[in-house]
């Protein structure tokens, strides 16, 4: 079974767990959220494929993806706008998904644009058929 990443709802630490625990940092109950998901792949690339690309929902850090890694992210439905940054870079596309009944995962694909002075986090829908399998 795959991990989902979850943030503590006391201590803001984003975690990856499998199911509904405590978290094992404040020993507070986590409860994963029902609804939605945001399911992101981040594409291989050698520029900074030794660095964890962060991920920010409305804001809220999500933790890292590694290079060629893949979150699961289960969210309630509502409109969530995805940010990611690579080491000093900020510079990102800012796509806004709405996670509905009728569309309950929205399936994203990250990738580093390299530019002349300042690279970019790229971040696109995708088709479910075209994501690998979660990590078990």
């Amino acid at each position: 079974m795959a991990n989902y990443r979850v943030v503590c709802p006391s201590c803001k630490k984003p975690l990856n767990i499998p199911d509904d625990c405590t978290c094992p940092m404040c020993r507070n109950p986590i409860m994963i959220p029902r609804g939605g998901m945001i399911q992101i792949y981040r594409m291989g690339n050698f520029v900074g494929g030794a660095a964890g690309a962060g991920i920010y929902i409305n804001g809220q850090p999500y933790g890292h993806v590694a290079n060629r890694g893949t979150v699961m992210i289960p969210l309630p439905f509502g409109d969530y706008m995805v940010h990611m940054v690579l080491n000093m870079n900020r510079k990102c596309n800012d796509p806004v998904i709405k996670l509905t009944p009728e569309k309950p995962v929205a399936y994203l694909k990250a990738h580093v644009r390299v530019g002349a002075f300042v690279n970019s986090m790229i971040i696109e829908p995708a088709d479910p058929a075209s994501m690998p399998p979660p990590a078990d």
